[in-house]
C-alpha cells in the first residue's frame, strides 16, 4: 500500500484499490468460482460450507484442495498483485492464509448478523476490555476480490478504533438485524478489490439477485514465538496430506509454518 491508502486503511478500516489482482486472471477466477460454487451445490465437493437457516450453500471453502482441482486460487493467493498490498503491512514473513467463495442464495434472501471479528474475545465488555482487544497489533491481512459487481458488505467506517455505541451494541450483544445509522454499504466494480480491518463493525447482506461472486482471502503474519493451538474447524481440510502437493512449491514454506502450529 502507498501511504495515502495505509492512511485510509488505518483510519477509517478500509481501503479500497483497483490493481490487486492481475487481470489477465479476473476472467479465469470467475470461471473457476463458478466450478467451485456449482460442486458445492451439487454436493459433490464440500470440505467445509457455511449455509442458511434454510440449508442452502453461502461460503464455500477448501478452494485450493485438490478436491476442487482449481490450482488458480492459490497461484492468485501468492500474486506479485496481492504480495504489493500485503508486505507493506505485514512485513516478509508471512504463514499460509486462505480463499473463499462468497456466493448467493438460490430461493431465499439472507441478511448476516453485525459484528466484529473478535474470535473467542469478550464481545460484551467493558469500554477498557474491548479498546484492549482492538488495540492488539495485527497479525493479519484480509481483503474481499469482487468477481462480478458487488454491494454485499456493510460495516461502519472507524468503528476498529472505538468503543461501540449503544446502537451497535444491539446488534453486536442482542443480535438486531437493524440497520445502523452508521454503517456504509461498499461498492466494489469487478476486479476491484478491499482490505479491510476486520475489527470495524461489518456485515453480509447475500441476496438472491443479482448473483455475488467475491474471493474472501486473508494471509497471516509469522512469527517464531507461536504456540501451537487447535486447528478451527473450518479449516481441517487443510490438513490432508494432499493438500501440499497441489499448492505451488513456493507456497510450501508458507504451508509448513501453518502446519508446525497445529494440534489437529
Amino acid at each position: 500500500m502507498n501511504d495515502d491508502q495505509m492512511k485510509q486503511y488505518q483510519n477509517d478500516g478500509y481501503v479500497i484499490v483497483d490493481d490487486a489482482v492481475d487481470p489477465t486472471m479476473l476472467a479465469p477466477l470467475l470461471a473457476a468460482a463458478k466450478r467451485v460454487k456449482a460442486k458445492a451445490r451439487s454436493g459433490e465437493v464440500d470440505l467445509f460450507t457455511h449455509r442458511t437457516p434454510n440449508d442452502e450453500a453461502l461460503m464455500v471453502r477448501g478452494l485450493f484442495a485438490p478436491e476442487f482441482n482449481e490450482p488458480l486460487f492459490a497461484e492468485y493467493l501468492i500474486s506479485d498483485h496481492v504480495m504489493k498490498y500485503v508486505e507493506p503491512v505485514l512485513g516478509n514473513e508471512f504463514r499460509l492464509g486462505d480463499v473463499l467463495l462468497f456466493s448467493s442464495p438460490n430461493e431465499v434472501d439472507h441478511t448476516g448478523g453485525w459484528h466484529r471479528d473478535f474470535g473467542k474475545n469478550e464481545r460484551d465488555g467493558s469500554p477498557e476490555v474491548e479498546m484492549e482487544v482492538l488495540n492488539r497489533p495485527k497479525n493479519g491481512l484480509k481483503w474481499h476480490l469482487a468477481l462480478v459487481d458487488d454491494s454485499r458488505l456493510q460495516l461502519v467506517p472507524g468503528s476498529h478504533r472505538r468503543y461501540r455505541t449503544e446502537e451497535e451494541r444491539e446488534c453486536l450483544v442482542n443480535g438486531s438485524k437493524a440497520d445502523l445509522s452508521t454503517q456504509k454499504v461498499i461498492h466494489l466494480k469487478a476486479g476491484q478489490t478491499i482490505f479491510w480491518d476486520g475489527n470495524t463493525i461489518h456485515r453480509g447482506v447475500y441476496l438472491v439477485e443479482p448473483e455475488r461472486m467475491t474471493l474472501a482471502a486473508n494471509w497471516r503474519k509469522h512469527t517464531e514465538d507461536e504456540e501451537p493451538a487447535e486447528t478451527d474447524d473450518r479449516v481441517k481440510w487443510l490438513l490432508a496430506d494432499s493438500v501440499r502437493d497441489f499448492l505451488p512449491e513456493k507456497m510450501h514454506i508458507y504451508y509448513d509454518r501453518w502446519r508446525a502450529l497445529q494440534l489437529a
